[in-house]
């Protein structure tokens, strides 16, 4: 009977018992197979929650989806993933980027004649500020000018290219010092990537699926940094006049406020006069064009402001030295 039986079993599993090649170790595999399968098509969640209906497992679908909506737009998890993509793009192609930028701003913004000092005031702090560190940031190349334009504004570009619109000039009469703060402030926008920053977050998850599958057929292989580099060439035209958020904002501020310290030349209480002049340039109603790619500015002086309350006695004599005209 039990020879009869081998036959049997032989005939329904060429390989020997429970028909695999380990014999009886076979039988516990292909038993297990059909289970094993299923288990690992189920996502990782479903495997914890045990069984459910269709009903409820669409239910946990959705809840999902939706608190990975709620951080991303609620929470700095955007912030933290551009700043992560931006992080692999090399500093050296933010040159050719604003140039690239420059390129169409200059269709809209012809040079105007500079009789307001932008171009000597820019040169002054970057030497005095490399002239106190005792170096220089090769990655930017620093260029200051004035275009023309029928409306208040000021435009930092990648690489290092400030422009100052003749309009804000000759309404707001600033002095020295405030076109210092200016300057300043757009040089903090450079120095941090503000516009990188924006442009790669208005398309974060396109830009990081195009830059992982690019290929330009060059016969070079480019990293992901540098194939985010190319990609955000594509949108150069796009980066004069973005709005910038509150944190670049409040950021640019401390760097402007940071640069006049640093160079010795001017009061840092230049910038919140700088931005008090622009919050009342129409009464104070946040109507300008400044307002809109600059935001926040009547908080922002409230910050300076209490910057400045915050200093020692010492600190605040040294820093009144500086001249504020």
């Amino acid at each position: 009977r039990r020879s009869r039986q081998q036959q049997q079993q032989q005939q329904q599993h060429p390989y020997g018992r429970g028909g695999g090649r380990g014999g009886a170790r076979g039988t516990r595999r292909s038993a297990a197979a059909p289970y094993s399968r299923n288990r690992r098509a189920e996502p990782l969640v479903f495997r914890y929650l045990g069984p459910m209906t269709s009903r409820r497992r669409n239910l946990v679908l959705f809840s999902l989806l939706g608190l990975i909506i709620v951080a991303w737009f609620l929470t700095p998890l955007s912030d933290l993933v551009t700043d992560v993509v931006l992080y692999t793009v090399p500093m050296e192609s933010d040159i050719e980027l604003g140039r690239e930028s420059l390129v169409s701003m200059q269709k809209k913004y012809p040079p105007a004649r500079d009789t307001y000092g932008v171009q000597r005031i820019g040169w002054e702090l970057v030497k005095s500020l490399e002239e106190k560190s005792g170096k220089s940031n090769s990655f930017i190349e620093w260029d200051f000018s004035v275009v023309k334009a029928d409306f208040a504004n000021a435009f930092a570009l990648p690489g290092g290219i400030v422009r100052v619109t003749d309009s804000l000039l000759k309404q707001l009469r600033l002095s020295d010092a405030e076109i210092a703060a200016l300057i300043g402030h757009e040089m903090g926008h450079v120095i941090h990537r503000h516009s990188q920053k924006r442009l790669v977050k208005k398309k974060l998850l396109s830009t990081i699926l195009q830059a992982v599958i690019y290929e330009d057929h060059d016969g070079y292989d480019e990293s992901f940094g540098e194939a985010v580099s190319e990609i955000m060439l594509k949108g150069a035209s796009w980066l004069g006049e973005q709005s910038f958020s509150r944190k670049d904002e409040y950021q640019a501020d401390e760097t402007a406020w940071e640069v006049l310290v640093a160079s010795q030349l001017y009061d840092p209480r230049a910038v919140q006069g700088m931005l008090s002049k622009l919050w009342s340039l129409q009464g104070g109603k946040g109507e300008t064009r400044w307002e809109s790619t600059h935001p926040g500015t009547a908080d922002r002086i409230r910050a300076l402001q209490d910057k400045w309350n915050a200093l020692g006695y010492r600190e605040k004599k040294i820093l009144s030295s500086y001249p504020m005209s």
